[in-house]
């Protein structure tokens, strides 16, 4: 009887700590977002992106992604990998490689494609996992990057309080000089992801611009967002395009596309690009 009293005021104390802790630090339901719909101005950095006469994009479709999506961005993908565009004169080989659950460590592959000065583009359409990450294989196989806030994981029932940490995030290294577009298409990336990568890309001087979107993604139509991005650049749209092209795929819901770039061209240099 004595011992089943202590088992239970020790539970109490433990449930009292716990409770006190997740007072001091609310749960995060909901994410930020902007009043206004602001428009990018330059242009994402051709010139260092065909520098070494290549441009390299690794798309990755996270765990649970819609059969259909995946296999609607076969044909593009299938007809562009290995072909080339000319680029102020000079042609510049296509290479595209795409990364689904059921590759072996797919967010391995992603880590090392961050990390990889010679890939160009890198784009995650996906779960955000509530804040947590992207995920891969698996439900729980996360990309961690959260900005650490205490969120609600709604994949399981009863829901479950995690903290949103960026272990993953903290662990890449990103080349220092070298230019890249990072694509975070899942839901409220710009509210959970913004803040942590943007940290990150400072720490390790990169030169990135990181593209996010505002609200939640319909993943069924993904492909058609993706493969809106990848015209783009291959027509040497600037950023305003882009993000029309982006916020035009209308499909459930609305979304706005998020740019802050790190590289404003001047004019000279737009009308030139444009010119080819």
């Amino acid at each position: 009887m004595r011992k089943r009293i202590i088992y239970v005021l020790t539970g109490f104390f433990c449930l009292t700590i716990v409770a006190v802790m997740l007072n001091g630090a609310a749960v995060r339901r909901s994410v930020e977002r902007g009043v206004k719909d602001v428009i990018p101005i330059g242009q994402p950095n051709y010139d260092a992106m065909f520098a070494d006469g290549k441009l390299r994009i690794a798309v990755f479709w996270g765990w649970d992604h819609p059969r259909d999506t995946i296999m609607g961005s076969f044909p593009a993908f299938e007809t562009l990998n290995g072909k080339r565009l000319y680029y102020r004169g000079k042609p510049v080989l296509i290479e595209i490689g795409m990364i689904t659950q059921i590759n072996q460590n797919p967010k391995g592959i992603f880590k090392k494609a961050l990390e990889d000065p010679t890939i160009d583009v890198v784009i995650y359409s996906g779960h955000a996992r509530y804040g947590g990450g992207m995920a891969f294989a698996s439900m729980d196989d996360i990309f961690k990057c959260g900005n650490g806030d205490l969120i609600e994981d709604r994949h399981v029932t009863p829901y479950r309080i995690v903290r949103a940490t960026a272990e993953d995030l903290d662990a890449t290294e990103f080349p220092a000089n070298a230019y890249k577009i990072i694509m975070l298409n899942c839901c409220d990336s710009q509210g959970h992801f913004r803040q942590s990568w943007g940290k990150r890309f400072r720490e390790c001087s990169a030169p990135i611009d990181l593209l996010t979107v505002e609200f939640p993604v319909f993943n069924l139509y993904d492909h058609r967002r993706v493969l809106n991005l990848l015209r783009d650049l291959l027509s040497f749209s600037d950023w305003k395009t882009v993000k029309k092209h982006y916020d035009s795929e209308i499909h459930k819901r609305k979304n706005r596309l998020i740019i802050d770039p790190v590289y404003i061209p001047s004019e000279d240099d737009m009308v030139l690009d444009r010119d080819y």
